[in-house]
């Protein structure tokens, strides 16, 4: 033993046994701890709580996550006890990268492309870093708005091949690829310009054709994901904004969430032209909507809660599988509802966010 530690057991403060069991409790191969442990044991201290903040200094101090390296500059355990816990849950770069990959999808990796889908904002910002995306921004707003909001699916194609690269400018050579959740798609280059297009104007839809034939990838590759399970968040999203009007029309969903019964704020819900084939008991909660919109999706039955949603005005089921008899249910349970079986000139064109 050293002499440093050894005057604890010479000079009568502690036993040869406790000197033993302490030194249990040091991590390091050097025992480089245990005059701390030692003097914090004497002071009264939990070993419990000894031997785990030990432990999480030490970790703390092999990533280089501390900028106080000497464990006897701590005047007392209790400032070093605060000092480990303000530390032990910040991680290390690499841990950040390796956490950050598991929140995104590899679609293609060779020698020609990498095209990873982020689904998360630190994934966006470790994959779109060097480019002028702001979704890649230190500040996570605009990635939520992107994926929850919207629920648009992200892609970003980064070029490897030498080849390719003689066919695009220097700032294409990184492309985020934008897919809507009715399957449109825009691309940017890495100085957040727009370089393709798939809607009416000619040359924007010509020039993503082209540039999908550049890169040698088809546009199929590029579609919406993982809607569905982004529904939860999507909804706690909008929880927080307070709206009264919800437009979830053409977002190629097939699930509705039980929480949609938390917005009872709600006064228009669209969800028409999706695939939804049930809807929660919870949509009896949203006591404040006027108009829901269902249009166009492959309901057979609708929930009982929907009886009680007496403020109801406007009820749009064109273009469902639902039986004469649950419609005959609905209006005589509903009698100041409007109820659309048949698209007319007298219907409601929804105009909603």
């Amino acid at each position: 033993m050293s002499k440093d530690t050894s005057k604890y057991v010479t000079k009568g403060l502690i036993s040869q046994s406790d000197f033993e069991f302490l030194k249990e409790l040091d991590p390091s191969r050097t025992q480089k701890y245990l005059p701390f442990i030692i003097k914090s044991y004497l002071a009264d201290g939990d070993l419990d709580d000894i031997r785990n903040r030990v432990t999480e200094y030490d970790a703390l101090l092999e990533r280089n996550q501390v900028d106080r390296r000497d464990i006897n500059a701590f005047k007392t355990f209790q400032q070093f006890d605060e000092y480990v816990q303000a530390y032990n849950n910040i991680k290390s770069t690499k841990e950040l990268k390796r956490e950050a990959k598991k929140q995104a999808e590899i679609i293609l990796d060779n020698d020609a492309l990498f095209i990873v889908c982020p689904q998360s904002h630190e994934a966006s910002c470790l994959y779109g870093a060097g480019t002028k995306w702001c979704i890649t921004a230190q500040n996570d707003v605009h990635f939520e708005r992107y994926f929850y909001a919207h629920l648009i699916t992200i892609y970003f194609i980064q070029v490897r091949s030498e080849a390719i690269k003689n066919n695009l400018s220097q700032d294409s050579w990184k492309v985020a690829v934008v897919v809507y959740p009715d399957n449109r798609i825009i691309a940017y280059n890495a100085i957040d310009k727009i370089i393709g297009k798939d809607d009416e104007d000619t040359v924007k839809a010509l020039n993503l054709y082209n540039l999908f034939e550049t890169l040698g990838v088809e546009s199929s590759l590029f579609i919406p994901r993982g809607i569905d399970e982004r529904m939860v968040d999507f909804l706690d999203y909008s929880l927080k904004r307070n709206l009264t009007e919800l437009d979830l029309s053409r977002k190629n969903i097939s699930i509705i969430p039980d929480a949609i019964g938390e917005m009872e704020k709600l006064e228009k819900l669209d969800l028409s032209e999706n695939k939804i084939r049930s809807l929660p008991e919870t949509i009896g909660l949203l006591s404040n909507l006027k108009s829901l919109y269902l249009f166009h999706n492959e309901l057979t039955a609708l929930p009982q809660s929907l009886r009680e949603l007496k403020q109801l005005q406007w009820l749009g089921l064109t273009g469902n599988m639902l039986s004469n008899k649950t419609i005959r249910e609905l209006k005589r349970e509903l009698p100041n509802t409007r109820i659309y079986m048949e698209k007319d000139k007298a219907e409601p064109v929804p105009t909603l966010l």
